[in-house]
């Protein structure tokens, strides 16, 4: 059984024409056929059955649909480990992280982890916290950096680090030391407020806002970048963690503000792994020291 001919099912068992399909795989319809029937032989079963002008999938040939993906999936993550191992790779890392981290010091630091390691392939994820549990226990991830704990027992989950939240808005240009102290809640009345790009804290802290506030406009925005990117733009203010806007900071365009009577959460991160193998603890503790001293 060729791999020439199960990728030429399954682009088949979608396009339903042999022509198309001859088209899309810059080969002859006679070549298109010929692989299909050559498959039928090997497998002893029909694949496709005529209908009219076009071309229905049998029994059989629905069912080997999904077995030749697989094939086809093993067989091109085969080659890339292959390929990997001659340019020097020994092992590949599967990293998931959340768009919240993605937009902080983490590249930086997953950076610095892949000089001490120029061996180790990265492959990286960006998905949502709510989908790591899954991603993990499948084996499609081998460690997830999440803003969410896991529930499940088969998985380890650890507590990574924990940070503070600010309010934080753009900077007025203004000299911190000389101008007068912003007031938070006459900011928080006055201004949209940019919510939901963390999964964890914000339900309980919109509450409290609402107590604290006499007026409040919430904009849901789930992903962090644009939420940074509006508060730049003077459209609006928001809650991160600190490891959030570290950058922004230390930059002079966006600046804390003190919420003295609002009661502020804690942003927890944490690791969730299936296997406690060797890259997968060293990254751990690599990433720990710079949260931990």
């Amino acid at each position: 059984m060729e791999i020439k001919w199960l990728k030429t099912f399954t682009l088949a068992s979608d396009l339903l024409n042999y022509r198309k399909t001859a088209e899309q795989l810059y080969i002859t319809q006679p070549a298109v056929s010929q692989h299909i029937r050559q498959l039928e032989e090997e497998l002893n079963e029909k694949l496709f059955i005529k209908k009219g002008r076009g071309l229905l999938l049998t029994e059989f040939g629905r069912q080997f649909r999904m077995e030749a993906a697989e094939m086809i999936n093993h067989y091109e993550s085969m080659l890339h480990r292959v390929k990997s191992f001659q340019q020097g790779y020994r092992k590949t890392l599967r990293i998931g992280m959340t768009p919240l981290l993605i937009d902080s010091v983490f590249p930086s630091i997953i950076r610095r982890f892949t000089e001490y390691h120029p061996a180790l392939e990265l492959a990286i994820t960006v998905a949502e916290s709510e989908e790591f549990q899954s991603l993990v226990e499948r084996d499609v991830l081998d460690l997830a950096f999440s803003c969410l704990p896991s529930r499940n027992s088969i998985l380890y989950c650890e507590e990574l680090f924990s940070d503070s939240v600010s309010l934080v808005t753009a900077h007025d240009g203004l000299e911190l030391e000389s101008a007068p102290a912003l007031d938070w809640e006459e900011l928080l009345n006055q201004s949209i407020i940019f919510t939901d790009h963390h999964p964890g804290y914000w339900d309980t802290l919109k509450r409290n806002i609402q107590v604290r506030t006499t007026t409040h406009r919430f904009l849901k925005i789930t992903q962090s970048h644009a939420a940074k990117r509006f508060i730049l733009e003077g459209m609006g203010v928001s809650f991160f963690p600190a490891f959030a806007v570290r950058r922004e900071l230390l930059e002079g365009r966006m600046i804390t503000v003190d919420t003295p009577s609002l009661s502020l959460p804690i942003c927890t991160i944490y690791t969730v792994y299936k296997y406690g193998h060797s890259f997968e603890t060293e990254l751990l503790n690599f990433t720990r020291q710079f949260f931990m001293g």
